[in-house]
């Protein structure tokens, strides 16, 4: 195991890599913990599972599922990059809107401390002047390298309000959202991030109609989209049918 800090660990186990998350203990500053210890960056893929903690807001098993399913299909990218429509992307499939936007966001940079035969590498807060070089950065290159980025602990505490911010969106499509299946919950949330919840509401009439009555088989049927890859498709489809009783 590779602990890096007190709320971001990395393990390495027989099923594969995992990167737990604690948000329940959330220090002071963004990334110099002062103990000795510091946030991570790097080290999580697109194939590291995320084992998120309980908190008062979510349950941890669902919100493991959630974030961990957005990662297999969006990625996980500390620094900023262009998806594949040109936009400003960071993090798990994070849309950065504008630099206010990114400006907004708890980059770092790593700073390095020349000892006596040995350098440290800590993370410390990124200037707005750091943020701004690289967002225009990489709108100018998307193959553009820049300092700014996010911690590994920063990218899942992202991906967890932009689930929430979702989830607040399908509670309006779904009356009984908050009843339904952790599996069905993480493909709503798949597609109403994919999607966006206004795309999501106005072009799956038939999906949305099995969705309130809880058809769940006719719900997977309904789920494919175009323009994402055909793993995705499935993967929502499965989550939707591991709802319907045998």
């Amino acid at each position: 195991m590779s602990e890096y800090d007190d709320t971001c660990t990395v393990h390495d186990t027989w099923s594969g890599p995992i990167c737990s998350f604690d948000g329940n203990n959330k220090p002071g500053g963004t990334t110099s913990n002062g103990d000795g210890s510091r946030d991570a960056v790097g080290g999580v893929t697109d194939k590291t599972k995320i084992v998120v903690v309980s908190t008062k807001e979510y349950s941890g098993t669902y919100m493991s599922m959630c974030t961990t399913n957005l990662s297999v299909h969006e990625g996980f990218k500390n620094a900023m990059y262009q998806d594949s429509e040109g936009n400003i992307t960071v993090g798990i499939g994070h849309l950065i809107v504008n630099l206010t936007a990114a400006l907004a966001l708890p980059f770092t940079r790593t700073h390095t401390t020349h000892g006596h035969g040995d350098d440290e590498d800590t993370e410390v807060s990124a200037s707005d002047k750091d943020i701004t070089t690289a967002f225009n950065a990489i709108k100018a290159n998307p193959k553009a390298w820049t300092l700014a980025h996010l911690t590994n602990k920063a990218v899942i505490e992202t991906c967890i309000k932009d689930v929430q911010t979702t989830e607040a969106g399908l509670r309006g499509l779904y009356s009984d959202y908050d009843s339904f299946p952790d599996g069905v919950k993480t493909a709503l949330v798949d597609m109403g991030f994919n999607l966006g919840i206004g795309k999501l509401k106005s072009a799956f009439p038939a999906f949305n109609a099995a969705v309130n009555k809880k058809d769940w088989a006719t719900a997977a049927k309904e789920s494919h989209r175009t323009k994402i890859s055909e793993s995705r498709n499935t993967d929502t489809a499965n989550q939707l049918l591991s709802a319907v009783k045998k």
